[in-house]
């Protein structure tokens, strides 16, 4: 079973510079994670784009402020060639449209949240960006959507999310926190998606672990099993009893290990534990498989 992270690492790059993300990534290949990412320490996941895409402005809070237009990878791209010359394998990572808009004050340009073209465009800037990370060699790309699960406009997120994801030719993930029940026979129908990627070990997502309908599905299944939420550290025995849950549904190739969400909130020695704790548990599943 393939391990990762879903995205933020508690290193700031105000405080560290380009040494943050080396560090990040340092970080996670000491712990084993497989496929890793940059640690995005530079900004918090909306602001990155906030700041990276025209039409967009950050002040304290992301701002729509006219027409979006193109979106701007240099930064990404830097702190992709970092991590890259460290490690092996590092995925690429992008904020959802709905999860920048639902962010965002819109104050100019178009009519308001269910405006669809304001999707369109965020989608249009976020796939250029998307596309130049996936030229600079990320073997993945992973879309953020935390705002699916907390009632977003979904047959508009889904034309907007299916526009980046069946426009790159690596594999997608999708990652969406929170209760997933209610809306996973939705998500399993998106076009480009190769892997949906969920919070179970501090979440209750119960539902999606018995879901005939994600078994019968092509999707992987992206396994939260490090609560991100506290500084407890997980027993080992939590984990792999977590981890055979989800394979009671599907098979080792189908299952992704993660922790629940991003690591920003908790201290770097917590996260160094818990992630120990992951990649051990997976490990021990796979050697007696």
């Amino acid at each position: 079973m393939l391990t990762t992270v879903i995205g933020s690492y508690p290193l700031k790059y105000s405080e560290h510079g380009p040494d943050a993300v080396r560090m990040a990534v340092e970080d996670q290949l000491y712990a084993g994670i497989d496929l890793v990412t940059d640690g995005q320490t530079r900004y918090d996941m909306v602001e990155y784009f906030a700041r990276a895409i025209d039409g967009y402005s950050y002040e304290g809070k992301s701002i729509i402020t006219g027409q979006i237009g193109r979106g701007r990878p240099d930064e990404f791209l830097e702190d992709l060639s970092i991590a890259r010359s460290l490690a092996p394998r590092v995925k690429g990572l992008i904020t959802g449209p709905v999860t920048m808009i639902f962010s965002s004050r819109i104050k100019a340009n178009y009519a308001g949240y269910r405006d669809e073209s304001v999707y369109v465009d965020t989608a249009n800037s976020l796939l250029e960006i998307a596309r130049a990370l996936e030229a600079e060699g990320a073997e993945w790309i992973q879309i953020d959507e935390p705002y699916l699960s907390v009632g977003a406009p979904m047959a508009i997120a889904r034309r907007a999310v299916e526009h980046i994801a069946t426009g790159l030719s690596v594999p997608v993930a999708m990652h969406v926190c929170g209760t997933i029940g209610p809306i996973l026979p939705e998500l399993l129908e998106w076009k480009g998606l190769s892997l949906l990627s969920h919070a179970f070990m501090g979440d209750r997502n119960d539902a999606v672990l018995q879901s005939d309908a994600l078994k019968q599905s092509d999707k992987m299944l992206g396994l939260g099993c490090i609560d991100t939420k506290t500084t407890d550290i997980e027993a080992e025995d939590a984990v792999i009893e977590l981890i055979r849950r989800g394979l009671k549904l599907l098979p080792q190739e189908r299952i992704v290990i993660h922790p629940d969400c991003g690591l920003r909130i908790l201290p770097r020695d917590i996260v160094q534990s818990k992630l120990k704790v992951m990649v051990s548990a997976a490990r021990q599943i796979t050697a007696n498989s």
